[in-house]
């Protein structure tokens, strides 16, 4: 009896041990899948990226940069802008009150409102449909000039290039989603000057075309249409940016090795796009401090932010203060073609100047921000006191050559600055911040609900905030150059008080 009952215990236990033993061996086959699941997506991606990059060296390198810019040049051939004025006002029979002071204001506005959910989602939906947006806002913005002669369908209008505005932060975050550190400074620097050779063809074509009276106004408008839907069809050609290329990219630039990321981090890797989509949310908030927790990334983007939105209105408002004195030149054919094609002209040269003759910005860049915003601000009171349009010309002409080399210099000093793949985040955020600060100059300043000034009063506050500006910078640069010398002052008299007790003791 006892031996079966010692028999019968013995095969319970090892029945229990085997049990037990094929429950552990269950546990460790179930974690060692998961570990190698993530191993194997994690080598797999890897794999994938160099494949990629090995795929389209020669496209990345050659091809697409000159696509690229080629795109940057065609977008911006805008024939009708530089005569946009005088098209409402002769054309369009609409008053210099209306226009400023209930059409143009919904640029700003709708800027502002539309650019929250860019920034928001530009990078979730992997830049191109943001891109598409911007070029379609542009199609309904000359659609309106072209078949549209009311006050409203013009409010209309303004949205749309409110919109399309907005979304052109798109584009400059597809490039440095597209390519690599290292090319940020040569492709931020070509791609702008392609904007502005754009820029200086369209106006230059417009000038020609109206001083040789081969078309009005209104063809200019119809070429200035034709342009977008062109843009459109490039803009399809332009390759995607891959989610499983940008979670790779977001996770090496955490660690040197892929294969080094921890066990948690493994988990929330996404194996899809739905899963992308969770995993740039909850890293949302993370990824905005982690940006602006660099003060290299604070400073250009509060000069980004404050210096943006008076240039916009400058932009905005330049025909304006142009026709008052226009109208009292006995109908001499205005050259407002040819102030913003020598504007761009001379952008594109000194930006591409400027990445010839590289400059240390990390040292430098406050001092020459406070000598660059004093400058704006004697520009800016001579344009807003001068009776000359030429003197107009040459002010304007100074003012916002400066500001498209100094935003260059600004947008790829952030993007070498980023310590994730969140480039429509950042650079939407400034201009968010640019736009509010526009909407504030607007409602208190230009809108005939607030203090409605007229352009030679808002130019001369302007100029003056420039000067704050420059006031800012100083400080700063003050406030870095105390600080320098109160620690060389501690640490040598750190020095000399070791060096005595050395000697006494």
């Amino acid at each position: 009896m006892n031996n079966s009952e010692s028999t019968c215990n013995l095969e319970n236990a090892e029945n229990n041990e085997d049990a037990h033993q094929n429950l552990s061996n269950s546990q460790s086959t179930q974690r060692l899948s998961i570990s190698t699941l993530s191993i194997n997506f994690s080598q797999s991606a890897s794999t994938r990226l160099k494949q990629i990059n090995k795929n389209t060296k020669n496209w990345r390198i050659t091809m697409l940069p000159a696509l690229l810019c080629f795109y940057s040049l065609v977008k911006e051939i805008k024939v009708g802008e530089p005569y946009l004025f005088k098209y409402q006002t002769e054309y369009l029979n609409l008053t210099a009150d209306q226009i400023t002071g209930v059409i143009y204001p919904y640029t700003p506005y709708a800027y502002m409102t539309a650019l929250v959910p860019i920034f928001l989602f530009t990078d979730l939906f992997l830049y191109k449909p943001t891109m598409f947006v911007e070029i379609i806002g542009q199609i309904v913005f000359r659609s309106t000039l072209v078949f549209g002669g009311s006050v409203i369908s013009q409010i209309i209008g303004q949205i749309s290039y409110g919109i399309a505005s907005a979304s052109e932060i798109a584009f400059f975050s597809y490039i440095y989603a597209r390519l690599e550190k290292e090319q940020f400074r040569s492709l931020t620097s070509w791609t702008r000057a392609g904007t502005m050779a754009g820029r200086t063809t369209g106006y230059l074509f417009a000038q020609f075309l109206v001083l040789s009276h081969l078309s009005d106004l209104r063809t200019l408008n119809i070429i200035a249409l034709t342009m977008p839907c062109f843009v459109l069809i490039i803009c399809f050609i332009l390759p995607r940016v891959h989610w499983k290329v940008m979670v790779t990219r977001m996770l090496e630039a955490k660690s040197n090795k892929i294969h080094n990321i921890n066990s948690s981090e493994k988990k929330d890797i996404p194996l899809n796009y739905r899963q992308y989509l969770h995993f740039r949310t909850r890293r949302l908030h993370s990824e905005f401090i982690k940006i602006y927790s660099v003060g290299h990334i604070r400073k250009w983007s509060v000069w980004w932010a404050m210096t943006t939105c008076m240039s916009l209105q400058v932009a905005l408002f330049s025909q304006t203060l142009w026709g008052e004195v226009q109208q009292g030149e006995n109908g001499q054919s205005p050259f407002n073609g040819f102030a913003e094609a020598t504007y761009t002209a001379t952008a594109t040269l000194a930006i591409l100047a400027l990445n010839a003759f590289p400059l240390d910005w990390d040292k430098w860049g406050e001092i020459a921000l406070v000598l660059i915003s004093s400058i704006d601000a004697l520009m800016l009171i001579i344009y807003a006191n001068t009776e000359s349009i030429w003197t107009m010309y040459l002010c304007y002409i100074g003012y916002r050559s400066l500001y498209q080399v100094m935003i260059t210099i600004a947008q790829w000093n952030i993007a070498k600055k980023m310590l994730c793949e969140s480039y429509g985040l950042v650079f939407g955020v400034n201009s968010f911040i640019a736009l509010c600060l526009q909407s504030l100059l607007t409602v208190v300043i230009t809108d005939e609900r607030g203090l409605g000034l007229k352009v030679r009063q808002q130019y001369l506050i302007y100029g003056f905030m420039h000067f704050v500006i420059a006031l800012i910078f100083l400080l700063s640069v003050i406030f870095t150059v105390v600080g320098y010398f109160y620690r060389n002052c501690v640490t040598k008299r750190t020095s000399l008080v070791g060096q005595l007790m050395g000697e006494r003791y």
